[in-house]
């Protein structure tokens, strides 16, 4: 278990938080279709609309609170560290809010949302989180709970 938490927990960071800035990317130069099926996996963790460009900055925000969260574990070999923790608490959000949508406000929000990819990128996350915050105080992290509770509804408000 100390092998997964050390080795693969921040590659698996790394690789979701590049994710995010490629998909980004294209989605800035309308590149981005979410019908492509290369995207169908990320549908739900990227988390962008079709309808408006606004709610790209959150997915830009997660990709680059990733990748400094994963260059500080290298160089100070702490996993639990400012970044990464705004990365999963904003993702973590993100699942929440949109399984909200998906179930109570719209009956027919499938062509944002794959409701059974928010339920997969769920589980993911879950198990990430669990490996993520085991070992580590609440207290300590609250504050980066909070601003990426904050930058979540901030993202949807701009929507």
């Amino acid at each position: 278990m100390k092998k997964i938490k050390d080795y693969i927990l921040p590659l698996i960071f790394l690789y979701l938080s590049v994710i995010c800035l490629y998909v980004s990317y294209l989605f800035i130069i309308d590149d981005y279709n979410i019908s492509k099926s290369i995207y169908q996996p990320y549908k739900s963790f990227i988390q962008l609309s079709p309808f408006d460009n606004w709610n790209v900055f959150i997915t830009i925000f997660k990709g680059i609170f990733g990748v400094i969260g994963f260059i500080k574990y290298v160089f100070t070999k702490k996993l639990i560290n400012y970044f990464n923790t705004l990365f999963l608490s904003i993702t973590l959000f993100e699942i929440i809010i949109q399984l909200y949508f998906q179930i109570r406000k719209f009956e027919n929000f499938s062509v944002y949302i794959d409701f059974y990819s928010v339920i997969i990128s769920g589980i993911l996350f879950v198990i990430l989180g669990v490996f993520y915050f085991k070992s580590v105080k609440i207290k300590k992290i609250f504050p980066q709970i909070l601003l990426g509770l904050f930058l979540t509804v901030l993202s949807y408000c701009l929507h």
